[in-house]
């Protein structure tokens, strides 16, 4: 089988992106999203923890909004003394990163607030910021720890804080809380405005925070892992469409990332953790440009070679610190946007060319994604606290369901083209080994026809040169003797003669129905013909030949040509002895249809007096035994003016 007939298969067999089929899947992978989130809000309220009822808490609400803070030189858990230098800073107040001396370095806050009376059960504390860990003491009592406190410290720049303190470390007028905070020295450290207030109202707050800024995100993180992990398995099947490829690398990447949003204690040291976050931005930026190419369909060497280079650069300077200030970082960042900017096009452009729906999502993953980016990257860049929520990662999720989507959708559609086409190889390969079952069938038939035709040529020369020779010498010896016994008598045979003569005829008869006839009913009668016409003329009888054209016979094989054979001839030796005829017609037809009813027929007519009724010998019965074991039957018609013998039997011809 030729290649191009395979492409052209395929070509035939090729379905454009069903709108049916896209929109459903986007729909039910969005509802799945929508249902994570809403639900893990729902039960992440609680959290597992019994909290107290709001409406039975008499708690004031209270936002701390400036502390007074200090920067020891020196890590102590014991709060410093006048000697720190305590001024009044807002909150939330970012603390620029002090390189040199000690591997970390504290900050203290005092934070004051008045209550007219102690609450019932206690206050709780919720911070939406608080980067590392540190220490939460009350009126000079230890209350909480939000992590640990030596190495390695947890990863908390991402993650909302909660304290609780009891009644019991509270009191009725001022109120001090102080928050010992530690960082490492290479890494800024910020307090959000402390809100207090009841215990049920906070932790809901806090819960909440937890879900959206953290738990979310490892939901949809193991989401793209799967989703990344099952383009790979596509690639490995598919090796030459890198496409599925860069985009399975593309999610997991994501799914790494996205551990710096929820892990509390990363595998790898905190700042050699921190430069592989910032690396892989621009790793993803990188890998997602070279899906984008060959998602179009391209490939442009010195480009991707130059974008690979911009990347390895890069993170060669930052992990040699050439690239420690965080105006570096930015600067580097930046150029990954105009990778965003270029794949987004490219994405936008070749997705139109598929189809309007396509396009339109691409247009849509890829704008929030490209929005949100920038949003992140002036937040990273900014050294004045805000409510730091980054928001790119929330984009992944839409952007990798539909890319996702279109790609498992190709998946599909090739998927089904290949089973349409091993189909179709299939068919064909069955209908090529049937017919190659006929033609060994017809091989082995056709060498058995051979071995039967020399067996068969074997026996009749046999019988010709052995038994025949042996049978006519024997009556021309019998002739020759009458002739010498009676001179003047007739010359026709006498009985031990015509005997012989009859054996010699029937001897020949056997040796014709083993001659090849090519299933033709007309060479059989020819052949009989030729044996008969001298009989026929000395007996002075006229032979009228109508035996038409007929197809061929699959059922004419040696035994059943033998058998038609004997019944005419039968007929004809019945007509010479008996009839008294002066004329034989023979005649052939069909009638039926091939493969149901058709039938064959041969009728020997005559004109003499009939067959007499009480004289009936062997010789008809075994006419009509001979019928029967060919699947038919004997008619005889007898009367004054002739007797009209006709054979009827299955031509076994299949329907046309």
């Amino acid at each position: 089988m030729k290649l191009g007939w395979g492409r052209a298969v395929l070509a035939r067999l090729r379905v454009p992106v069903s709108d049916r089929v896209v929109v459903p899947t986007l729909v039910v992978v969005l509802a799945l999203l929508a249902w994570l989130a809403l639900g893990g809000a729902s039960s992440g309220a609680s959290g597992g923890v019994t909290v107290a009822n709001a409406m039975t808490d008499d708690a004031p609400t209270l936002t701390l909004r400036q502390a007074d803070a200090c920067r020891p030189v020196a890590m102590s858990d014991q709060l410093p003394g006048p000697e720190c230098r305590w001024q009044t800073v807002p909150l939330a107040k970012m603390w620029p990163s002090r390189r040199g001396g000690q591997p970390q370095y504290d900050v203290w806050y005092k934070l004051h607030f008045h209550l007219d009376k102690v609450p019932t059960r206690g206050l709780a504390a919720y911070m939406v910021a608080f980067n590392r860990t540190g220490r939460l003491f009350v009126n000079g009592h230890y209350a909480h720890e939000f992590g640990s406190m030596t190495e390695r410290l947890p990863l908390n720049w991402n993650r909302s804080q909660y304290a609780f303190m009891p009644a019991a470390l509270l009191r009725a007028g001022d109120n001090e809380i102080a928050i010992q905070q530690r960082a490492y020295d290479w890494d800024q450290a910020w307090l959000a405005p402390v809100q207090l207030g009841p215990e049920a109202a906070m932790y809901d707050m806090w819960r909440k925070r937890v879900f959206w800024q953290n738990e979310l995100v490892r939901i949809f993180g193991v989401s793209a892992a799967t989703i990344g992990l099952f383009m790979l398995g596509v690639w490995l099947g598919r090796r030459s469409h890198a496409m599925y490829f860069w985009f399975g690398c593309v999610t997991l990447l994501w799914s790494v990332i996205s551990l710096d949003y929820f892990v509390a204690y990363p595998p790898l040291p905190a700042q050699q953790w921190e430069r592989c976050m910032e690396a892989a931005q621009v790793l993803r930026a990188v890998m997602m440009f070279m899906f984008t190419l060959r998602y179009c369909g391209k490939r442009w060497p010195v480009v991707e070679f130059c974008a690979w280079g911009y990347f390895v650069l890069g993170a060669a300077a930052m992990f040699s610190d050439a690239l420690s200030t965080g105006y570096a970082v930015v600067l580097w960042y930046l150029g990954t946007l105009v990778f965003a900017f270029v794949y987004f096009i490219m994405l936008v452009r070749q997705g139109l060319r598929n189809g309007l729906l396509e396009g339109a999502m691409l247009a849509v993953a890829g704008a929030t994604q490209l929005g949100l980016t920038v949003y992140d990257l002036q937040l990273y860049s900014s050294n004045t606290w805000t409510d730091r929520v980054y928001l790119t990662h929330f984009s992944a999720p839409l952007f990798v369901a539909v890319v996702g989507t279109i790609l498992i959708q190709r998946f599909v559609e090739s998927l089904n083209a290949y089973e349409r086409l091993a189909a179709v190889l299939e068919q064909r390969v069955s209908e090529k080994a049937a017919e190659l079952e006929r033609n060994y069938e017809q091989l082995m038939e056709a060498r058995r026809n051979q071995a039967l035709t020399m067996e068969r040529g074997r026996i009749m020369s046999e019988m010709h040169d052995g038994i025949g020779s042996q049978l006519t010498l024997a009556l021309s010896l019998v002739r020759r003797m009458d002739r010498e016994a009676n001179p003047g008598a007739s010359p026709q045979d006498g009985q031990v003669a015509t005997v012989l003569r009859e054996s010699i005829e029937d001897l020949q008869l056997i040796i014709d129905s083993l001659e090849p006839v090519e299933n033709d009913l007309l060479t059989v009668l020819g052949t009989l013909r030729y044996r008969l016409q001298d009989r026929l003329g000395k007996g002075g009888i006229d032979l009228q030949w109508n035996v038409v054209d007929l197809p061929p016979l699959p059922m004419l094989t040696p035994h059943s040509v033998l058998s038609i054979l004997r019944i005419v001839q039968e007929a004809f030796a019945n007509c010479l002895k008996h009839s008294g005829a002066t004329r034989i017609a023979v005649t052939t037809g069909l009638t039926g249809e091939p493969g149901r009813d058709e039938m064959a027929h041969i009728a020997v007519t005559d004109n003499g007096h009939g067959i007499d009724g009480t004289r009936v010998g062997r010789g008809l019965e075994n006419m009509r035994r001979r019928a029967a074991a060919l699947g038919g039957s004997l008619r005889i018609n007898s009367g004054p003016g002739g007797t009209e013998v006709v054979l009827v039997f299955p031509t076994l011809r299949p329907a046309a």
